[in-house]
């Protein structure tokens, strides 16, 4: 059954959104509140700086996403309106986590970047299964890249998030035990993430290991331990992405029909 085409209000609400979440940044950092390096705790798992960089491409994919849709008002996935309505809570959650980043309020912003993760990875779900194939493949590629960039970049980000709330209120900064026991667990999810949708989505493991990359050239001459487990969790990803493509492949299973 071909999916029906998406009524123009809420494709144009997505547009909204996506220029919404692109814009917010201009408050921190026309002097209104803290940017967001000020107002997060620096920790021992915490990536290098040039890592927020992707922000950059997952705001040009939001907008080329948001743009696509209106035009074609298809999102190139077997369930569109849900996909687009996690897509839209996804970006009205990044344009408040600036607003509540710059307003310093420690314990609102990884309740944000939850709903955000949690709306992201139904979306992950839904673009691994077939693509609509009314839609032209492009757009279903470009849904694809930016629900795995997006999903991935959010999965880590909400751990660190999680873990400068921690850090600034309620454990030592510079402790290792705790900040390892919420890196593991950020790549077990990772993990767990790339092995249901990580042969579709291949910009999900991607993007966690641009992360996991990240903690490694932070953490490096302080913490050999957070090395470790960040370098053991990059060969994770590699393997597992590998082995579950490598599998459906021989058992004759459509890659994208994981997710259904």
């Amino acid at each position: 059954m071909t999916p029906t085409r998406l009524p123009g209000p809420i494709t144009w609400l997505a547009v909204f959104l996506a220029v919404a979440q692109v814009l917010a940044p201009v408050v921190p950092f026309s002097g209104f509140g803290a940017s967001p390096n000020e107002s997060t705790t620096d920790l021992l798992i915490t990536p290098a700086g040039y890592t927020f960089s992707i922000w950059s491409l997952i705001y040009l994919l939001s907008i080329v996403f948001a743009v696509a849709v209106v035009w074609k008002g298809s999102t190139g996935t077997d369930d569109p309106r849900r996909l687009l309505i996690d897509l839209e809570v996804a970006f009205a959650g990044a344009a408040v986590w600036i607003l509540v980043s710059a307003a310093e309020w420690t314990w609102v912003t990884p309740l944000v970047l939850t709903v955000m993760t949690v709306a992201l990875l139904d979306a992950a779900r839904i673009a691994a299964r077939p693509a609509d194939g009314s839609a032209p493949r492009w757009l279903t590629a470009v849904t694809r890249i930016l629900v795995g960039v997006y999903a991935a970049w959010a999965t880590a980000a909400v751990f660190q998030n999680w873990a400068a709330a921690i850090g600034a209120d309620l454990a030592d900064p510079r402790s290792l035990g705790w900040q390892l026991a919420v890196l593991l667990a950020c790549a077990v999810v990772g993990l767990a993430v790339t092995a249901v949708v990580g042969s579709v989505l291949v910009a999900y493991p991607l993007t966690l290991i641009w992360a996991f990359v990240g903690i490694i050239v932070n953490a490096q001459g302080e913490t050999t331990a957070v090395v470790g487990v960040a370098a053991g969790t990059i060969v994770a990803l590699i393997v597992t992405t590998a082995a579950i493509t490598v599998l459906r492949r021989r058992a004759g299973t459509p890659a994208s029909a994981e997710a259904r």
